[in-house]
């Protein structure tokens, strides 16, 4: 697929609205919700403060996995799910993919945020929210933007972005807007802050079987061994073909493609086993990973 721009990432946002979510033009999206819909396997994990998300297609393109960063705040994560889904749905190399700083910079990662950004805050919508006065003024009010945030669940950053790019705001209005400390605006106008803060963590989305769920948020089984009886019920290797990566795969695969350091790798480990959470504690620089990808 070739680079998108503003028009050709509305249009691939609105098919997969209408074809894939049977949602409408203007429809406030849960971003959860959406996961289930599309049977897209999510961990949501604290990663790197230089990650926001991780996800991989299957050979087959038949399974899709997402980790979510949950040290990321809740808006921010609702973008990294859009701009994921791009990857898992439109790349055409859709190598396993992390979600870091080169977002801002490489063609594909552009490609991908214009594209979330269309899917999570529709032009439409965003058009039909704004009082006219302000769109001829090209300027929304504090009010204005903070209802529309809560409505699409939009981090304060990525919708003035979005307006500024769509031209509903001029680049001055968009600086002012950015230099507002939005979290006390919300909360002086009785606004739950929650979207702005980070959260989800151990949350899992999707159908891993309930035997294998049960044994794992009881904390019974590890996660590397909860995803070995994905298989066992039937949902892996053996049946079709699939091998679930865990937490350590893809910090395996952070470190193999310089995003992450072997000493990162496993001081990430070890915060998330103070936390309370289970992971093993591995060797990177020797460390065999469940699939070669």
């Amino acid at each position: 697929m070739k680079k998108l721009n503003l028009e050709t990432a509305e249009i691939l946002a609105g098919k997969m609205r209408s074809e894939l979510l049977r949602v409408s033009a203007t429809e406030p999206l849960n971003m959860k919700t959406v996961l289930r819909q599309l049977n897209v396997m999510t961990l949501y994990r604290p990663l790197s403060d230089k990650l926001f998300g991780l996800s991989l297609l299957t050979p087959d393109k038949k399974h899709r996995f997402m980790l979510v960063n949950s040290n990321s705040r809740r808006g921010r994560q609702h973008f990294t799910i859009a701009h994921e889904l791009y990857h898992l749905y439109y790349d055409e190399n859709p190598q396993p993919h992390f979600c870091d700083n080169s977002i801002y910079t490489d063609a594909v990662e552009r490609s991908a945020n214009l594209f979330a950004s269309a899917l999570l805050m529709p032009k439409e919508g965003l058009l039909k929210n704004i009082p006219s006065n302000e769109i001829v003024g090209k300027s929304v009010s504090i009010d204005t933007l903070l209802r529309m945030e809560h409505l699409y669940g939009a981090s304060h950053h990525t919708l003035v972005v979005r307006l500024k790019e769509l031209r509903i705001i001029s680049p001055v209005s968009a600086d002012e807007l950015l230099a507002i400390s939005i979290t006390q605006e919300a909360a002086l106008r009785g606004y739950d802050v929650e979207l702005y803060s980070k959260g989800n963590e151990g949350l899992v989305i999707g159908d891993f079987g309930s035997k294998a769920r049960k044994l794992f948020d009881e904390e019974r089984i590890s996660e590397g061994h909860y995803l070995e009886l994905l298989n066992l019920i039937g949902y892996g290797e053996g049946q079709n073909h699939t091998t679930y990566l865990t937490t350590i795969d893809f910090l395996y695969y952070a470190m193999k493609r310089g995003k992450m350091s072997a000493e990162e790798c496993e001081q990430f480990v070890k915060d998330v086993v103070a936390k309370g959470s289970k992971l093993p504690t591995v060797d990177f620089e020797h460390y065999l990973p469940n699939n070669q990808v």
